[in-house]
């Protein structure tokens, strides 16, 4: 039935007649009226097999399939660690000799490289520097953290570690760890 359109069965306040489409159905069969003619009788056994067969064919296929798909998702992850052993010397080859792998896996292609950072608060603001890289050593101002920690720290990896777009959440990184100090 449409939205807004009454079905015509419907009486006007709403409510379906006595034994209309929105009658409750009881358990049971109903008892037939006195008089009335009997209905026919009809043997349900020969019927009721080849239903019973069905299902019981049913839950059969249901749990090979089941079973087939376990044995494939085994197979792919067997597969998986085979391509990724044989992958991982072949990779650091390929980064010794500055030459690009040509061969993805996971998420490598576009992992950007980790980096630490050294923080440390000294008198005149926060003293930070890239781990294993000297030449990154700088001193935040208090001043610089009091008006924003987040631009700070995003200043900072833009200027030593790269754009946001290559690099990833690495301010995040640092802002997190420079609140930590400033505590």
């Amino acid at each position: 039935m449409s939205k807004g359109k009454k079905d015509a069965t419907m009486k006007k306040g709403g409510a379906a007649p006595r034994g209309g489409p929105k009658a409750k159905a009881t358990k049971g069969a109903k008892k037939p009226a006195p008089g009335a003619a009997a209905p026919p009788t009809v043997d349900l056994e020969p019927l009721r097999k080849p239903v019973e067969e069905a299902k019981a064919a049913l839950a059969v296929a249901e749990a090979e399939a089941h079973e087939m798909t376990e044995r494939a998702r085994t197979l792919v992850a067997g597969a998986r660690d085979t391509y990724r052993e044989a992958l991982a010397p072949y990779r650091d080859a390929c980064r010794k000799a500055e030459v690009p792998c040509e061969f993805a896996g996971g998420r490598g292609g576009n992992v950007s490289e980790k980096v630490s950072f050294e923080v440390e608060k000294i008198e005149k603001g926060v003293r930070v520097a890239v781990k294993g890289k000297p030449d990154t050593e700088e001193v935040i101002p208090m001043a610089a953290l009091k008006e924003s920690v987040n631009k700070a720290a995003y200043a900072y990896t833009d200027k030593h570690v790269g754009p946001r777009e290559k690099i990833g959440n690495k301010g995040g990184s640092l802002s997190n760890r420079l609140r930590a100090v400033l505590k």
